[in-house]
């Protein structure tokens, strides 16, 4: 995963409460975050494993849609069906240029009087600048979202933990509702992308604070334990999941992630439609994301090099250490001659990959980027 070199990154709001919890810090899209909280992520990969990691998603960019055009406008610019999402609903879907390639990747989540876009960290601003190019009678306002605080609960104890405090939580991915936790107002969203059961809470940063303090300062085994950006990465390349920025990007076809569920293929004309749908019923790429199993002394870095009887095939995307899965797991760009699952593959001059058969069903895709 790369990071931004940004000379002068932007804090998250709760950056000094991750201070006193011992976060050693990276920069991530242009935001310092944190990497892991000590010197070991050991802990925190056992927290999304086997309980309840608590998350920091502040660093992604939102939007603000208002006006009652809102949805038909919005429809006309992603992949997903946004024209049909009720208050509490939300979907996830792409960006295309006329071209068909990803401008970026989006959740949008349907609000009484808004539509709230979430987006990678640092695509906002290109984001805002392109719906405002297409903007002309439609009674569509944007706006910059508001400051909040994004948290993340992870892991297989996210459910209970947040039904031991007598919340009700939203049944289908990216839908939520406003709830009351420790007296404070907050937002639900069934959270989606991590291969791992999760919950995200918006709120303000003050009321975020002091959930975050309530949590961490239970002595409980089953309280939710601060878990970095290096273990999240970790836990969505287990699952096989692509994110925008790293495995994906301006180059990219959607059909290419994998992530078919993002392309509504049955609504209305949008931006990129025409190469997207051709593509979609010529029922072939020509390249695509696959997970791999891969033998080396240490997880190669984006960009190393796949050969096939010799020949370059692709490049991995993303890889780590994985510990629950016994080795260096990864995903890559292939070329079709290299989907079949159990195909054997050079990395570079550093080892061996095999490509691993797809996910049982499609992941939805992240709530980050890089």
């Amino acid at each position: 995963m790369t990071t931004s070199p940004l000379d002068s990154p932007t804090d998250l709001p709760l950056a000094s409460l991750h201070e006193e919890l011992n976060a050693s810090w990276m920069v991530h899209g242009g935001v310092r975050v944190p990497a892991r909280y000590g010197s070991s992520s050991d802990r925190e990969d056992q927290a999304l494993n086997l309980g309840t990691g608590l998350i920091d998603l502040s660093f992604r960019d939102h939007l603000d849609l208002h006006g009652e055009d809102r949805l038909r406008f919005l429809n006309g610019q992603m992949t997903c069906d946004v024209k049909d999402l009720q208050p509490g609903q939300g979907v996830y879907g792409f960006f295309a240029t006329a071209k068909g390639r990803i401008e970026a990747d989006g959740i949008v989540f349907a609000l009484e009087d808004r539509l709230r876009l979430e987006l990678p960290p640092g695509t906002g601003a290109l984001i805002r600048q392109r719906l405002e190019k297409y903007i002309i009678a439609d009674r569509v306002e944007i706006h910059d979202g508001p400051k909040d605080a994004y948290l993340l609960l992870a892991g297989p104890g996210a459910q209970s933990c947040l039904t031991k405090a007598s919340l009700q939580l939203p049944k289908d991915p990216w839908n939520h509702l406003e709830a009351e936790l420790l007296g404070n107002s907050i937002r639900i969203v069934h959270q989606e992308g991590l291969g791992i059961q999760a919950f995200a809470l918006w709120s303000s940063p003050s009321a975020a604070e002091a959930i975050v303090s309530h949590w961490i300062g239970e002595a409980e085994p089953s309280a939710p334990q601060p878990v970095g950006f290096e273990a999240l990465n970790r836990v969505r390349i287990e699952a096989g999941i692509p994110w925008f920025g790293a495995d994906f990007g301006p180059e990219n076809l959607p059909q290419e992630t994998g992530l078919d569920q993002a392309i509504n293929f049955t609504k209305g004309c949008y931006l990129g439609q025409e190469i997207i749908a051709r593509l979609h019923y010529r029922g072939q790429i020509s390249r695509g994301l696959r997970r791999l199993k891969i033998e080396a002394e240490a997880p190669p870095a984006a960009g190393t090099e796949l050969f096939l009887d010799g020949k370059k095939v692709g490049s991995v995307t993303s890889a780590a250490s994985s510990s629950r899965q016994g080795g260096i797991v990864g995903l890559g760009i292939v070329q079709r001659k290299a989907f079949e699952g159990g195909t054997q593959l050079q990395v570079g001059s550093l080892g061996t990959a095999e490509i691993l058969p797809p996910a049982a069903s499609p992941p939805s895709n992240n709530p980050d980027v890089g």
